[in-house]
């Protein structure tokens, strides 16, 4: 996409290629006029809650509420430092479609704060090492991605190695995202953009440090309904945003994903460290509503840096899906590549909000157990497991990356079980692939069946079989321990968020969440922890998952 670019007047420094992917949904892309959520004065304040004002980041510099600086890390990212110019607090938030332009080339800033895609171009897949190797430079790059292994996210030397290029970014949102907050604070990622979707209202119950809205973890109670976002789901987060104080200035790493027609020798070039840029928003670039829309659209969906890298590739720079696999060999997998296909066929007429879906059929071998079927069936239409909406039905063939439960009711009539056969797409989305199979007990009262007990355990089979995490010592560091927490997700969908409490843990343990995590199917992320960090939350003894946020796009 060669475009004269008309932008703003600001200067900037930025980074890199690729883009953030830690957004879902707050209202509206380039609504600036609502106000957000109010914050609470001192308990026992007589004076009235104030309105904080939200902005969004271009209209707030075009007003002059705000100033910004865009300036190149040289990791994969560019450091947008906001500086509040007004007297009072704000919240600005990054929408979806700006832009940076500068020598490099155009490119779409996404927010976030982990390690953008440094290793896709230049650098090769080198990242981690496979695990913890090449963690230099006070863990803050490790191995040249940029924090937290949030680009490649241990890719093991290449795409080998089982590890993936995870795309992970862990937000200090909310306060209650303690296991993301305390990873930040040692690899040196102090500042970031927030991405609780200022849902203050929705998670009010989930303040401190851990969830109190999710106490309780022994029965689930009706399986996790509270949290939000459906059973055993963790609420999806929102376009990030970052508070700021009268005359505060904030450094705030923004991933990026690269818009320029690329060149084949160097498929991903980024912006070198310190380079200059100017902001501005997509329809500045483009007329072209396809790449307007793919824009905004892969922000608030949350996609990862290489799913949108390859989606921009397509829509901008109008490649042909063989070119673009051919460029993207060393790190993007075949399902990145078909979830990114499968975006593009759909773009003219995807609806708003998540496309993600969980395909589900519930049948009884015995005429005796059918009507117990028929009760399961109505308890799962329509709900949310796991973050995707369940739909009755289940084609021979996919129609795109998804997933799949099929249910037989066996054994008798007094003690009926289900057996549950879990599928997903395969890399291409041509068939399905069995993903694991379980056996639950359906429990009754009288003829009924308990359907909120049975709903919980199901969707904690499922996500056993999706979603796997996993914390090790690796190393000492300064003389300390040093542990090593990796999420996998072995689903063909991305993994936005998870929720984890210690193995062995009380029952009662609050559960920590991971959200803004954005992991490509098929990939994983690893971070480092200190032991502190480890036994302050209680996963010394290892890591149980208790809710994810799956999407598509």
């Amino acid at each position: 996409m060669n475009l004269t670019l008309r932008l703003l007047g600001v200067p900037a420094t930025v980074v890199t290629s690729l883009f953030f992917v830690g957004s879902a949904a707050i209202a509206a892309d380039d609504d600036t006029s609502s106000s957000p959520p109010t914050t609470s004065t001192d308990v026992g304040s007589p004076e009235p809650t104030e309105k904080i004002p939200t902005l969004n980041l271009l209209e707030a510099v075009r007003n002059g509420s705000v100033s910004v600086n865009a300036e190149g890390s040289g990791d994969g990212r560019m450091t947008l430092s906001v500086t509040n110019k007004t007297k009072r607090k704000l919240h600005v938030v990054l929408p979806p479609g700006l832009i940076a332009s500068g020598a490099t080339g155009q490119f779409g800033g996404m927010g976030g704060m982990g390690g953008g895609m440094g290793g896709m171009g230049g650098m090769g897949m080198g990242g981690m090492g496979g695990g913890m190797g090449g963690m230099g430079g006070g863990m803050g790059g490790m191995g040249g991605m940029g924090g937290m292994g949030g680009g490649m996210g241990g890719m093991g030397g290449g795409m080998g190695g089982g590890m993936g290029m995870g795309g992970g970014t862990m937000p200090a949102s909310m306060g209650m995202m303690m296991l993301g907050r305390l990873i930040m604070s040692l690899v040196g990622e102090r500042d970031s953009w927030d991405q609780q979707s200022l849902m203050s209202g929705m998670m009010g119950g989930m303040g401190g440090m851990g969830m109190g809205g999710m106490g309780g973890m022994g029965g689930m109670g009706g399986g996790m309904g509270g949290m939000g976002g459906g059973m055993r789901s963790v609420p999806p987060t929102g376009l990030p945003f970052a508070a700021l104080n009268p005359k505060q200035t904030r450094h705030l790493p923004t991933r990026l994903v690269g818009l320029s027609d690329p060149n084949p020798e160097q498929p991903v070039v980024m912006p070198a460290k310190g380079e200059r840029l100017r902001l501005g928003d997509i329809s500045q670039l483009t007329v072209d509503p396809q790449v307007q829309k793919a824009l905004k659209r892969l922000a608030e969906d949350k996609a990862p840096q290489t799913v949108s890298q390859l989606v921009m590739w397509r829509v901008a720079s109008h490649l042909d899906w063989g070119t673009i696999a051919a460029m993207s060999k060393d790190w993007a997998n075949p399902q990145e590549l078909t979830l990114a296909q499968s975006f593009v066929d759909q773009l003219a007429e995807l609806p708003k909000g998540d496309s993600g879906t969980l395909l589900c059929e519930v049948k009884a071998d015995d005429p005796a157990n059918k009507a117990l079927a028929r009760q399961l069936g109505k308890a799962l239409k329509d709900q949310n497991v796991l973050g995707l909406a369940v739909k009755m039905e289940i084609p021979a063939q996919p129609n795109g990356p998804g997933v799949a439960c099929r249910i037989t009711l066996r054994g008798s009539e007094e003690k009926p079980e289900a057996v549950v056969e879990m599928s997903t797409s395969n890399p291409d989305a041509t068939a399905w692939a069995a993903a694991g199979k379980f056996t639950l007990p359906v429990a009754r009262e009288g003829d009924k069946a308990k359907t909120d007990a049975f709903m919980d355990s199901l969707a904690e089979g499922m996500l056993g079989r999706l979603v796997r995490a996993s914390v090790a010592p690796v190393s000492k560091s300064k003389g300390k321990d040093l542990y090593r927490v990796r999420i996998e997700n072995g689903s063909p969908l991305i993994l936005n968020g998870i929720a984890v409490v210690g193995t062995g843990s009380e029952s009662d343990q609050e559960a920590k969440v991971l959200a803004g995590i954005s992991v490509a199917p098929g990939k994983s992320i690893t971070v480092p922890a200190s032991s502190r960090v480890v036994e302050q939350l209680g996963l010394k003894k290892g890591v149980r998952l208790v809710a994810a946020d799956l999407s598509g796009l």
